[in-house]
């Protein structure tokens, strides 16, 4: 029934309320599922000395409610408009999560689109969507190009190691 209420835009976000102890908590997260994905999925990186993050991780479990407002944001609705299109996605860390939609969103739209991703992280254990993200690429060979810049691991080419910065950027 809230369906409607809930749909999303790729690049939006939900924010979270939930009684943790005494205190009430909100929390913002992205949504990393596409529109067409048919589901409303965000991820839940934890943060240690966080309060939500550790708590989420160790108590929530299904069956437990806690209070998720309606999608808000316009982060990436430019790159929605209709038509052929070369998207570049630049994210570092957990903030994949909104690209994710959008990248995916960009991907079923129109066959001729293409995306190129640079996503930098400290270490390929580390890449958030690791596996989500050599699926899309399996699936859109042509059209999907990433290329993950790794601060603590050493890569083939000196352009994918260290940190992605607006220096690396302009190379």
């Amino acid at each position: 029934g809230l369906a409607r209420d809930y749909a999303f835009a790729p690049g939006q976000y939900l924010t979270l309320k939930a009684r943790i102890g005494d205190e009430e908590v909100r929390r913002s997260y992205s949504i990393c599922a596409a529109p067409a994905d048919q589901e409303l999925r965000i991820a839940v990186k934890r943060v240690e000395g966080g309060l939500f993050s550790p708590w989420a991780a160790e108590t929530l479990e299904a069956g437990h409610e806690i209070e998720v407002m309606t999608p808000v944001g316009r982060f990436g609705a430019a790159a929605l408009k209709p038509g052929p299109r070369h998207v570049l996605g630049i994210a570092a860390g957990s903030g994949i999560t909104p690209i994710l939609s959008i990248i995916k969103t960009v991907l079923a739209g129109d066959a001729r689109s293409r995306v190129t991703l640079f996503y930098g992280n400290r270490s390929t254990q580390e890449i958030l969507f690791r596996e989500a993200l050599e699926d899309l690429k399996d699936r859109h060979l042509q059209r999907l190009s990433i290329f993950h810049v790794l601060s603590r691991e050493e890569q083939d080419l000196a352009l994918l190691h260290g940190r992605l910065d607006a220096e690396k950027l302009r190379r």
